[in-house]
């Protein structure tokens, strides 16, 4: 199964590359969609690290797809995004995958604007919270920005004042406290005289490349569901909004700034499609 899932995803991308058709693929994703529904049909307690590893590589193969209409129909099961979040602590590979599949679900819900249905607190008792290596560090500003966009953030205005503050204070709190090896080892803000539209950020990792990301999509998601509770006037909520959208803006533009400044570092390029896709209004 797992193989069968390598061998579509290979084939997918080779034929993007080569701008040819994609029948080898699409013959590999339905002999592993037939074993993978076979899978599925099977009671809980016997999902394991294969058929894990298997829907997260789907889920990247069906990402490449140009028609997403029946996009997902095989991953939005409750047994299955149940199996994903209980993963979240379990430690070695199936706790990776499950991650994997969060970032995943972050994706669906900032471009697609899919609910997220993962069960965060299973994430909560993972050992990244309690590590402060940088793969841990970077996951858990995911898990924030995961909250962020379950509690409302991914669709605007969907948020109370006490939850908005509480994972404000979160994400500002993981900030402050980021360890030193996070801070840029070259930084040029953008400048359009000198031909530089976007920051130059060199980091020194991947993982706080990636996380910074998260940081900055966070405060993003933030700000277009903070419903400025204390404007009292048509004018105050104008200011409000052009404020609004010149938070987005600067924090789009750290966005793509890391990616570009750390061409090595290929999934940084993700999250900043994604979020140009999302704010392209403001770009």
């Amino acid at each position: 199964m797992v193989l069968k899932a390598v061998l579509a995803l290979a084939a997918r991308h080779d034929a993007i590359l080569s701008d040819a058709s994609d029948w080898e693929a699409a013959e590999y994703h339905g002999q592993c969609l037939e074993l993978l529904i076979a899978a599925l049909a099977q009671p809980e307690d016997t999902y394991d690290d294969n058929l894990l590893i298997t829907v997260v590589i789907l889920r990247i193969y069906e990402e490449l797809e140009s028609n997403n209409d029946e996009k997902y129909h095989l991953f939005g099961s409750n047994r299955l995004l149940n199996t994903m979040s209980r993963s979240a602590s379990s430690g070695g590979l199936a706790e990776a995958v499950s991650w994997q599949f969060l970032r995943q679900a972050i994706y669906a819900s900032v471009v697609q604007y899919q609910h997220m249905q993962l069960d965060l607190e299973n994430y909560e008792r993972s050992a990244v919270f309690h590590r402060r290596d940088d793969a841990a560090y970077a996951n858990v500003i995911i898990y924030l920005c995961a909250r962020i966009l379950q509690c409302g953030g991914a669709y605007t205005r969907g948020m109370d004042e006490e939850t908005w503050r509480q994972l404000s204070d979160s994400v500002e709190q993981w900030h402050r406290g980021k360890p030193i090896s996070w801070q840029p080892l070259k930084y040029k803000p953008a400048n359009i005289a000198e031909n530089r539209p976007f920051p130059e950020i060199w980091m020194m990792s991947p993982p706080a490349v990636v996380g910074m990301q998260y940081y900055h999509t966070s405060c993003i998601f933030l700000t277009l569901s903070n419903r400025h509770w204390q404007a009292a006037s048509d004018y105050e909520l104008a200011r409000s909004q052009r404020i609004v959208e010149n938070t987005i803006a600067s924090h789009l533009n750290m966005v793509i700034g890391l990616s570009m400044s750390n061409e090595t570092v290929e999934n940084a390029y993700f999250m900043a499609c994604h979020l140009l896709h999302r704010c392209k209004s403001l770009v």
